[in-house]
């Protein structure tokens, strides 16, 4: 007999007959704390709950430390009513890094470098499209930030991966393979520069300023060394290398690796809320499910 062959009557190797489980260590299930500032997981794979945190214009370089700590550990960080004021947000972002603009006429500029993204006004709707912020651009900020100005009742959540973790469900040789691998992100693979600008000369402009780029596959966090599944359904073109099907293909079984319940969580917005992600651990989505209500939240985008 074939040694490679095994008689049915054998019973299963576990291991090798069930898709991969994430490492019981990536979970999270204590507390992180800093003197009355605590920090509690609001799901077990990605993101946090601040408690006890009230921004303030001199804030301690051992808190903006122990924030910009527990960012990169959780993927995301949530600051609930009352933690930060809707003129303090800017400021409060600035704790992260430097904040940039990065809107666009469907997203206009409020106050400094901050924008809005106000259902009222904004008729794209690629934020319902998994995503990566500006990953179409050389250098995607490194965080990103919100605060919810007017939250829906019901619906309007934002959808959070951690695509760190979704690697980690990858099989070690496809992942192997996929660390190989090139991609073309293009910012108007599914419209959203052609979407944005209602004037042709701006939008020949834009088109000129976001060319498609090569980029990796799967991205190394420049700070903790951990690998990301960077590809992303709303710019991602196709695989450098490979026929059209097989690009096609192996794309779809990155995004559903991506998307598998296990690595996944859904914010659920309030109205004076703030929230700050970490743009190289996480990709996200808007959920469009609040029709008749209105939603505006302003933006930060930090280098």
């Amino acid at each position: 007999m074939n040694a490679l062959l095994k008689p049915l009557h054998r019973p299963a190797d576990t291991t090798l007959h069930q898709p991969r489980i994430l490492e019981p260590e990536l979970y999270r299930h204590e507390d992180a704390r800093l003197g009355d500032i605590r920090i509690e997981a609001y799901s077990p794979i990605v993101g946090g709950v601040v408690h006890g945190f009230r921004f303030e214009q001199e804030t301690p370089d051992a808190v903006r430390s122990f924030l910009y700590r527990s960012l990169l550990e959780y993927g995301f960080l949530s600051f609930a009513p009352g933690s930060v004021a809707a003129e303090e947000f800017e400021g409060f972002a600035a704790l992260f890094g430097a904040p940039r603009f990065a809107g666009n006429p469907q997203a206009p500029r409020v106050g400094g470098e901050a924008n809005s993204i106000d259902s009222a006004r904004k008729k794209t709707r690629t934020n319902y499209i998994w995503h990566i912020d500006q990953a179409y651009r050389e250098r995607p900020q490194k965080f990103t930030a919100l605060y919810a100005v007017k939250a829906p009742e019901h619906g309007g959540g934002t959808l959070f991966s951690n695509a760190t973790a979704a690697y980690r469900l990858l099989d070690p040789q496809f992942a192997a393979y996929l660390d190989t691998l090139t991609i073309l992100h293009n910012a108007d693979q599914m419209g959203l520069v052609s979407m944005s600008y209602a004037d042709s000369e701006r939008l020949l402009q834009a088109r000129i300023d976001t060319p498609p780029l090569e980029v990796p596959l799967v991205r190394v966090h420049p700070e903790t060394g951990a690998k990301q599944l960077f590809a992303c359904e709303l710019y991602a073109q196709r695989i450098l290398g490979l026929p059209r099907l097989v690009s096609d293909h192996l794309l779809g079984i990155v995004f559903e690796f991506i998307k598998a319940p296990e690595v996944c969580t859904e914010y659920r917005w309030e109205a004076g809320a703030a929230l700050i992600w970490d743009n190289r651990i996480v990709q996200h989505r808007g959920i469009f499910n609040y029709a008749g209500q209105d939603r505006l939240l302003h933006r930060a985008v930090l280098d």
